[in-house]
């Protein structure tokens, strides 16, 4: 099978759950789109947004299209992180690109062969090294992006460590990226609400809004996960 025939079966491939969560995001993201002054940057955000969306719903599922999908929403949220000044989320879109993405590109055929065997998990130990080294390392980022005019250094720079650490265990096979994601999700919201009070990005709202969104995806992907493990 070619990849551009490959790519048409896995876009069909979409369950009644993600097809129904797509179908909201683009409803609402169209609203903020039209509602606000069209620009270069909204229209960049628009579609980042919406790819980012479909990318998220397609991982839910476990259809590795969010290779692509993922390499061109991270292309358009590099340039809207760029200018909303929070450098470590650039830093963290290329770590995606280069861990998840580009990989996802090149292994289309052999990419579920890494867990034909079961997904890993990391043990107690591996948490513990985990969290603290998320936790060790999070101070010292923050300076450093304090130090390299970030507007947000507190959130963005923990966006960056567990975002980088989520990439790593996906690219290893671990199912344990979920509950990363999950973090990462949580911390982002904090990042662009913050972002939307302070007003310094035109993109915070419907970045928000997709923040929220793959915290949804990644729970329901979290618990579906879960449950055909134990089936």
């Amino acid at each position: 099978m070619s990849y551009l025939k490959w790519l048409g079966k896995e876009l069909r491939s979409i369950n009644t759950a993600g097809g129904i969560m797509l179908a909201f995001i683009i409803g609402v993201q169209l609203a903020f789109y039209l509602s606000a002054p069209i620009t270069g940057l909204s229209t960049i955000t628009l579609v980042a947004t919406l790819v980012g969306s479909a990318c998220t719903v397609y991982m839910m599922i476990g259809k590795p299209i969010n290779g692509l999908l993922g390499l061109i929403s991270a292309i358009g949220f590099i340039y809207i992180n760029w200018t909303a000044g929070h450098y470590a989320s650039v830093l963290d879109q290329l770590v995606f690109i280069a861990l998840i993405d580009l990989p996802l590109i090149f292994t289309w055929k052999t990419w579920g062969h890494k867990i034909e065997n079961g997904v890993k998990f990391l043990s107690k130990t591996g948490w513990i090294l985990t969290l603290g080294f998320i936790l060790i390392a999070w101070y010292p980022m923050m300076m450093a992006y304090t130090a390299l005019g970030d507007s947000n250094p507190l959130w963005d720079s923990i966006v960056l460590i567990i975002g980088a650490t989520a990439s790593l265990y996906v690219f290893k096979g671990y199912g344990d990226s979920y509950t990363l994601w999950l973090l990462s999700d949580f911390v982002n919201i904090a990042l662009w609400v913050s972002a939307l009070f302070a007003g310094y990005s035109a993109s915070s709202l419907p970045m928000l809004l997709t923040m929220s969104f793959y915290l949804a995806t990644a729970v329901y992907g979290r618990f579906w996960s879960i449950w055909r493990g134990n089936k």
